[in-house]
Formats: structure tokens, sequence, C-alpha cells
């Protein structure tokens, strides 16, 4: 029987300069020959990373996917492992934070114990972990305890990316993976928390990256809750749409503020000034959506006044549906307050629809 029993999956973005040291590491960690195969799933890499890997030739069999108007970490490690044939498939991240040796030795775990899943964890022997200060780790805790509230088991660290999952397993949970944000593990571990399994955490070395800048930034906690917001509503949920809301509620903060500079320095007449106003919240949402939402499909140049163009459109759209909705609500019971935010959620909804889909279309 083979002893090729091993897929390790790598999602990257912009990743090129650590390929190469990475799979070495795996070359030289790998002296019983376990690992069948690598995929990386890369997200149309500025820095042409999947070229790179195609155009190279490596001790190990390489495989990369090139994802074209698809992006996400979580829904990447999802195509990488569905495409995996191995009994066990490995996630890791590509920026060599985490270390082929560590892998091994838990791919020795999974196999001794016969283990379903395996778990990186960077906290499992060191609370403060010396490569993972500041902001990060103070971030990494807090979510770490709301997810091991939400999924009810004892993990020192459920928003790792690095673990190794049977494959079979997988394939039992898969068509209920939201396939959202950016802490995979979270969403199988949800999908697991009904089911009888055999998990075991392993203390793992994490390494300071060497090339290239890390992708976790202030971001990243608004796409968490996110995430755990999707878990609970299900796939209705849209993705980022807890992001375009927040923002939304600055543009009224925005709006409010020009309005009464305009009618109480400059002493414009009102209607101009809820003109100007109204036309200085569309604009500064569209620009915190270009900059935080939808960052990855960021507009620039010529392609930022053409979003913003269609912004202010579909906006308008939005304030019809708000208004008709409002109004229907205000019809059948009279509470105005009722009425009011129905007609803001709606409204909501359909802006970011738009938005999404033909604004900062993938």
């Amino acid at each position: 029987m083979s002893t090729m029993v091993l897929t390790v999956v790598l999602p990257c973005y912009n990743e090129k300069e650590n390929v190469d040291l990475l799979i070495k590491e795996f070359y030289e960690a790998d002296i019983n020959k376990q690992i069948k195969r690598i995929i990386f799933v890369d997200d149309d890499s500025p820095d042409n990373t999947s070229e790179h890997i195609k155009l190279n030739t490596y001790p190990l069999e390489v495989l990369c996917i090139r994802r074209i108007h698809r992006q996400g970490l979580s829904s990447a490690v999802i195509e990488g492992i569905l495409l995996a044939d191995s009994k066990y498939v490995a996630v890791m991240d590509a920026d060599g934070q985490h270390a082929p040796k560590d892998l091994l030795s838990m791919l020795k775990i999974c196999l001794n114990e016969n283990l379903q899943l395996v778990i990186g964890s960077r906290f499992k022997n060191l609370p403060l972990n010396p490569n993972h200060r500041g902001w990060r780790s103070r971030l990494s805790s807090v979510g770490n305890q709301v997810s091991s509230m939400l999924l009810k088991q004892k993990l020192t660290d459920p928003l790792t990316g690095f673990f190794i999952i049977e494959r079979s397993t997988f394939n039992q949970i898969a068509p209920g993976l939201q396939g959202n944000g950016f802490k995979i593990l979270v969403d199988i571990l949800f999908q697991l928390r009904q089911k009888k399994i055999s998990i075991a955490e392993f203390q793992i070395e994490f390494r300071n990256r060497i090339y290239g800048e890390s992708k976790l930034d202030i971001n990243a906690l608004t796409d968490f809750l996110d995430q755990i917001i999707g878990l609970f509503l299900g796939k209705l949920y849209p993705e980022k749409f807890l992001v375009f809301a927040i923002v939304g509620s600055l543009g009224v903060g925005v709006h409010f503020a020009a309005l009464s500079f305009l009618l109480f320095i400059f002493q414009s007449n009102f209607t101009f000034a809820q003109a100007v106003a109204t036309l200085i919240a569309m604009i500064t949402n569209f620009s915190l959506n270009n900059l935080i939402t939808f960052r990855r499909n960021r507009l620039r140049g010529a392609q930022w006044l053409k979003g913003l163009t269609y912004f202010i459109l579909f906006c308008s759209l939005g304030a019809i549906a708000n208004i008709g909705m409002a109004g229907y609500i205000y019809a059948i019971d009279k509470a105005w307050w009722i009425s009011g935010l129905a007609g803001i959620a709606v409204g909501t909804a359909f802006n970011f629809m738009l938005s999404k889909y033909f604004v900062w279309k993938k």
C-alpha cells in the first residue's frame, strides 16, 4: 500500500518569493515520502505566483489552481481540498510561518492515533507566542475565546490556519460550509460540532515570514465578525454585508454633519443643503467601501469615477426601495419606527447587492 497519504493545500496571494523555499522544506522534511501532492490555490496574485509555480520544476508533485473572479481564503481551501485524493489533507499558510517539519509530526500523531483532525496550535504550550505579539496577539486571543464558546469545544487555537483533516470527514461536511471569511477551521469545526470525531492539538513553531507582507490587518476583525454572523444565519447571509452596513452608518453621521454645517454655518436653504449633504455622504460611503469592504476589488483611476457614478445611481434606486417598503409597512400598522427600520433594511440590502455584483463585481 502506498505511503503517500497526505495532500497539502496552500491558499496564496502574492507569495511568489516564499514558494520555492517552502517546497524545499517540504521535500527535506518528508523523509518517509508521505506527501502525495502539494496544491497551491492562488487568487490571481499580481506578482504572478501561479505562473512562477507552473514554470518551475520541483522534487515533489506540485499543482497550482489560479482562480479568476473568485477570491477568499476559505473558499480557496475548500477548492483545494476537493481536488485532493489522499486519505488526509493538510492546510497551511503559504507565507512560511508554518513549518513543514511540524506538519510531518502532526501527520505521525494522526496516523498513530487514527484521528480525524489534528490542529496546529500556536498556543497549546505557549500562551504568549513570542512571534505573535501586539494587536495581532490580542485579536487572536479574543477571537479564540469567541470561537471556543461558539464551537463548544475547549481548544487553544481554533483560529489557526494549520491543520490536518481526514478527507472523508471533510467530504461529509463540505456541502454545509459557508466558504466565507479567512478562518476556514472555524467553519469546519462549526459543521463538526454535533459529530463525534477524534481531535488533537499540536504545539507548532509559528515563525516570522521572510518575504512579503502579512495579510492580517484591522480588516481581519470585521471579516471575522462577518464570518461568525454567517455561521449563525446560514447561506442567506451575504458575505461582507456587516462591513457595508457599518460604512453606511458612518455615512449617516457624515450626512448630518454636512447638513448641519451647510445650514448653520453657510446659512444655505434646506433643499440645497440636503442635496449636497447626500452627495457628500454617497462619496464618503463609496470611498470607504472601496478602501475597506471591497478592498480586493479596489477601483482606481477612471474605474474609480465610473464606479462612483454607478454607486450614486444604485443608492438612488435604493432610496426608492427604502421609501416604497417604509410606506407599505406604515400603511399596514402605522408604526413609524418599524416602517423606517424596514425601509432602511431593504434599501441597504438593495444597495449592497447592486454594489457587490455591479460596482465591485468579482
